[in-house]
């Protein structure tokens, strides 16, 4: 059942700052605001509709209709924590989870942009007070696991640049049912190789023998696919992201095959940072560097094709190196304080 569209949206007055609200008879508020000038926040709440906010638990959606160059952030906020710019204090999705100035869990999930629905559970039923986030329906998981509050939450937004979202009327009784991280959904067909993928062993040749792996590491490659369509349908283009003690950065496209597997036809300029590694980690950063860097694009000991296998694994194969992977699923511990 939905609840009566008694909503009105405030600013934490900001000077020269913009909102603008209205609603439609189907119970759906559209929000336009904007932030005086770009890198200072806006924060907007949610006002009146108190038998939305006195709920015990609560969930409600935003729809993203248009995000561009700004960044916008999505969560709840106290009536005392909500204060102009930088200073409100609560709890926010952007992408990481941040108390309205600080990161504190990066990486939980993607920056919001156009087209994006971003949901918010209040979910204080028994033990800790949990605030679980939700991108285009798939749930993150805990972004916040608390003691007990008793303070009454607002639906917040955050923002830097211009924004306009909309905001159906929440029902009474539609709450998630899902609450623990889900896993990234892969397209297989069309795109088997982005994503995160963690090294499980490390072949160097020309007699192959496996390379250490310290134990307590994980080597985690950052796979993308470049979304520029290139003139040859049979080419695909990546970049290609590692983080040993240094971060390596590359590109790489393949076209054509090597009898079932992928060629890579030839990797653009790597960079990297310049830490001094420590020593169980050397070993395998000098592997990794010879098997990406390239001179104008010509490579003698570079991985020459890439193929995914069964149960998610991924092998990139040269003359004198292979490298056997498995998808890699992130788990973050939700975030207690906010102070």
């Amino acid at each position: 059942m939905a609840l009566t569209n008694t909503s009105s949206w405030i600013g934490d007055g900001s000077d020269q700052s913009v909102l603008k609200s209205s609603s439609s008879e189907d119970g759906v508020s559209t929000i336009s605001f904007s932030s005086a000038k770009k890198g200072t926040p806006f924060n907007i709440r949610l006002d009146a509709m108190n038998d939305f906010v006195q709920m015990k638990s609560f969930f409600f959606e935003i729809q993203a209709t248009n995000t561009s160059d700004s960044s916008l952030a999505v969560g709840l906020v106290s009536k005392n924590g909500f204060l102009p710019g930088w200073k409100t204090k609560g709890y926010f999705y952007n992408g990481n989870i941040t108390n309205g100035s600080a990161g504190l869990i990066l990486g939980f999930g993607s920056p919001i942009k156009s087209g994006d629905t971003i949901g918010v559970y209040l979910h204080r039923e028994s033990g800790p007070c949990r605030v679980i986030f939700y991108h285009n329906h798939r749930c993150l998981g805990d972004g916040f696991s608390l003691a007990v509050i008793n303070d009454v939450l607002y639906p917040c937004l955050h923002l830097s640049g211009k924004a306009t979202v909309k905001f159906p009327m929440p029902a009474r009784d539609n709450f998630p049912t899902i609450f623990q991280r889900e896993e990234v959904v892969h397209d297989h067909v069309n795109d088997p190789y982005s994503g995160k993928w963690v090294i499980e062993q490390a072949l160097k040749g020309p007699d192959p023998h496996e390379l250490f792996l310290p134990s307590n590491s994980k080597f985690i490659f950052t796979i993308a696919k470049i979304d520029k369509t290139p003139s040859n349908g049979n080419m695909q283009q990546y970049q290609l992201h590692i983080k040993i003690c240094n971060s390596f950065r590359t590109s790489f496209r393949t076209e054509g095959k090597i009898d079932s597997r992928d060629k890579i036809e030839a990797f653009g300029p790597c960079m990297c940072t310049l830490m001094l590694p420590s020593p169980e980690c050397a070993m395998i950063e000098g592997f990794i560097q010879s098997a990406i860097k390239s001179d104008n694009g010509v490579c003698m000991e570079c991985f020459r094709t890439i193929t995914k296998g069964e149960g998610e694994k991924l092998v990139l194969s040269g003359p004198t190196a292979e490298i056997k992977c498995t998808r890699y699923v992130e788990v973050f511990e939700p975030v207690e304080s906010i102070s």
